[in-house]
């Protein structure tokens, strides 16, 4: 088994990772084949102020790595980097100056291109097993996705557009980690984009202000994505960072009709649905919402469990295991850097020729 260690005790890192190894480690003790060590350790220079993590015995906090050294191995030990992504590769490189290989870095990768390119160096002479937070695309959602893309029943996909919105101005009002909205929901659905289409460039981004009452918070408000797949296809990527209601739904248009699917908002629940629609219903089977004998879905409303982030994890900790993880995941996460970065680039571009036009 291997035992976690949390770096970085945010939303991300306590809301998150560290509640979902918790139930990961329950769920699958219950089943008679744990695949989690605890007490996970989580490590943040605010641990003694943070609110009790887990029930006891469950969650172990402290403030410094010399201090998360006395409770883990690191040659047992899998690194959740939960810190903001300007401060990836030096959290990245010290950790593997104490002997950790074993790490899971939440989105995006680096925050910039000279970032990136020496996190990869990194990997390459440390020995370091990366595998990058990627629960959209190894979600069963997506999953169902990828076998309407590969099996042809609606044609060849078109067109792919995301919305992902959400009113985030209690959390960019306290916190500076995230220099833009591109940091915050885009990695996600560019990762599925560029899973289900294939490499794309960027033709187009912007991003707009976050603006609550006196305040503006620039480039928190929200982002547009566009690119243009090699293979053909058109994507099409919205973030709204003060819209009035929660939304993550992904609609693929193909030449023969469209699949619409909705992600879980929330821990709250965890129920995926997805609507296919052919354009001739004639042509189609009876709308019945259940799966066909290969596993692709069927015409109509489908409706499933789908905990991405808890089954994420027990993937990416049976792959270090086996000496696996990260083997498709990170050419995946190095390919949405570095498109998110050229779109920063893009966005910072267009803020200057409009201040120099002034």
């Amino acid at each position: 088994m291997l035992q976690p260690l949390v770096v970085g005790l945010g939303r991300s890192g306590s809301g998150l990772h560290l509640n979902t190894l918790v139930r990961l480690a329950r769920r699958t003790a219950a089943t008679g084949d744990p695949l989690v060590t605890l007490p996970a350790v989580g490590c943040d220079p605010r641990a003694g102020g943070l609110r009790p993590l887990g029930m006891p015995g469950e969650v172990t906090a402290v403030a410094t790595l010399e201090q998360a050294l006395r409770y883990v191995d690191p040659a047992t030990s899998v690194v959740h980097v939960c810190t903001p992504p300007r401060l990836r590769y030096d959290v990245l490189a010290e950790l593997a100056g104490h002997g950790f290989r074993r790490m899971i870095v939440e989105k995006p990768l680096a925050a910039s291109v000279d970032e990136l390119d020496a996190l990869i160096r990194l990997r390459q002479e440390a020995g370091l097993e990366l595998a990058a937070v990627a629960h959209w695309t190894t979600s069963r959602l997506a999953g169902r996705l990828r076998r309407l893309v590969g099996g042809g029943r609606l044609g060849s996909l078109r067109r792919i557009t995301v919305d992902q919105h959400k009113p985030r101005f209690l959390r960019s009002l306290a916190t500076d980690g995230h220099p833009s909205a591109l940091d915050v929901e885009i990695p996600h659905s560019l990762a599925l984009a560029l899973d289900l289409a294939g490499p794309a460039e960027l033709r187009a981004a912007r991003c707009w202000d976050l603006r609550c009452e006196d305040r503006g918070l620039p480039r928190l408000g929200g982002a547009h994505l566009e690119l243009e797949h090699r293979s053909g296809v058109v994507t099409l990527l919205r973030s709204d960072l003060g819209a009035p209601v929660r939304q993550r739904s992904v609609v693929c248009e193909f030449e023969g009709g469209t699949a619409t699917a909705h992600f879980p908002l929330s821990e709250d629940d965890d129920h995926a649905q997805l609507v296919v629609a052919p354009f001739d219903p004639g042509t189609a089977s009876p709308p019945t919402g259940v799966l066909d004998a290969d596993g692709a879905p069927g015409t109509g409303h489908h409706v499933f469990r789908d905990d991405a982030l808890t089954d994420f994890l027990d993937g990416v900790y049976r792959g270090f295991a086996s000496g696996t993880a990260g083997v498709g995941n990170f050419p995946l996460a190095c390919a949405t850097a570095r498109l998110l970065c050229a779109a920063r680039e893009h966005c910072a571009d267009t803020a200057r020729a409009r201040a120099g036009s002034r």
